[in-house]
């Protein structure tokens, strides 16, 4: 019986040692390599050093494909050599290997759930780069999204809604390949990486310039020309805004030509008139240099910012030439009640003054060859003791001293004294005629001289 005692002691002793020996070895063996069933990302790393690790996690990531995914639809699969992707784990390995107790028969590390952010190393320039690269085909034929804007309706202006589209951002695409990645993620959705407008229906700004356009839409205008009144409605101005690119405006074509139908209504400038002669009764005057015109290139800067500012408006035209009456005499009606008058068919002259004829005499207007232009001309300027100088029209030219002068167009026509005349009126001006000067007995026009200034219309006709 003692024999078998020690026999079973002996045993048992050699087993002890057996197992004594080879926990020895595993907490010495395991302190250099990991514990079986140590993994990360599924890659069982179990009796495997540090560096043994390494380079087996090494071949995973630059192997493994990646899914891009628009929803349901796979996309492409790409490598993760391709989107620049390396592992980076060999610190984190070493720290992984001095937390697991090699002496433990049971604590198994497992690093399953490991982020791979602390694996890998993701080569930015090399992700951007097939980003770009494919982005190109993958958007081909996807709707771009468009942003919320102002559109004008028949009498108003609304919102068009923003439209969201499915082409994808470029660097949303990156930052959200770059995430998967080091979440150690596979497959990747795109879905949420669209583009996106920039401006939507709630934008504030895009609802504080509907307001103002809309309080656009329903200003009135004035003008008020020559004693008449012209009525620009809201519907004319709704007709004239644009809204485009974040920026109201009014057409500058549209104005013009609003503008050029006023100076074709109203503008006496460059035509002809219908005359009540002292003579003749009505006649028609063609133009001359009298007259007035609205100055677009004045008006046009004016009126836009008129509307522009909202509120009703009423404006008088900035106006060129001369003849021009804020109460008017009538459309068309440039002349008033104040004028010389020149008949040549009765070689006549009149002086009237607020309607009162002040002054009429005989005249010797040019002769034949040189007739005394016809039109509606203003005496410009006036002037003593002056030397007219002209072509007697036979290769000869003129000096004529004379102490009225009174110039009525641009071509050297104008009125003043003549003493050599030795008559006037008549058939007289047919072969003694002027160049086409109104000649005027010297007595009279030193009168006509001093009764009439500048810019008085001079009527010849």
């Amino acid at each position: 019986m003692k024999k078998k005692t020690k026999v079973w002691a002996a045993v048992l002793g050699t087993v002890v040692a057996a197992v004594g020996a080879l926990y020895v070895y595993h907490g010495v063996y395991y302190q250099s390599h990991f514990l079986p069933g140590t993994r990360i990302e599924g890659i069982e790393l179990g009796r495997l050093t540090p560096a043994q690790a390494k380079k087996k996690l090494k071949t995973h990531f630059t192997t493994s494909n990646y899914q891009l995914y628009d929803k349901q639809n796979q996309l492409v699969e790409v490598s993760g050599k391709q989107l620049g992707v390396s592992q980076n784990a060999g610190q984190y390995l070493k720290s992984l290997l001095k937390k697991q107790n090699s002496w433990s028969l049971t604590d198994l590390v497992q690093a399953a759930s490991v982020h791979s952010e602390s694996l890998v190393n993701i080569n930015e320039q090399k992700l951007n780069q097939y980003v770009e690269q494919t982005l190109p085909t993958l958007n081909k034929a996807r709707r771009t999204s468009e942003d919320a804007k102002i559109i004008k309706t028949a009498d108003s202006y609304e919102i068009k809604p923003e439209v969201v589209g499915n082409v994808f951002d470029q660097s949303a695409v990156t930052k959200t390949i770059k995430q998967h990645i080091e979440n150690g993620q596979r497959k990747i959705q795109l879905s949420t990486t669209y583009e996106q407008p920039a401006v939507t229906k709630t934008n504030t700004k895009l609802l504080a310039q509907l307001d103002k356009i809309k309080k656009l839409d329903h200003i009135t205008g004035r003008y008020t020309i020559a004693g008449k009144v012209e009525t620009i409605t809201p519907a004319m101005i709704h007709q004239w805004l644009n809204y485009n690119d974040g920026e109201i405006t009014v057409d500058q074509v549209a104005l013009k030509a609003y503008l050029s139908q006023l100076n074709a209504k109203y503008a006496t400038y460059n035509k002809s008139r219908q005359f009540k002669s002292t003579k003749r009764g009505t006649v028609t005057v063609p133009a001359g240099i009298y007259g007035w015109s609205i100055s677009t290139s004045s008006e046009l800067p004016k009126l836009t910012a008129a509307i522009l500012a909202g509120k009703d408006f009423s404006l008088e035209p900035t106006i060129n030439g001369t003849g021009y009456s804020k109460t008017g005499y009538g459309t068309g009606n440039d002349i008033g009640n104040t004028y010389i008058e020149v008949d040549i068919q009765n070689q006549h002259m009149w002086v009237y003054v607020n309607g009162q004829v002040k002054i009429d005499t005989d005249v010797v207007t040019g002769k034949p060859g040189h007739d005394t232009p016809v039109g509606v001309w203003s005496i410009w300027k006036k002037e003593r003791n002056a030397i007219l100088k002209g072509d007697n029209g036979d290769g000869t030219n003129y000096e004529t001293k004379v102490s009225y002068w009174m110039p009525v167009d641009t071509t050297g026509v104008g009125i003043h004294d003549s003493p050599w005349q030795p008559k006037y009126g008549g058939d007289w001006y047919k072969a003694h005629g002027s160049h086409g000067c109104i000649n005027t007995p010297p007595a009279t026009v030193a009168k006509i001289y001093d009764l009439v200034s500048t810019g008085i219309p001079v009527v010849v006709f």
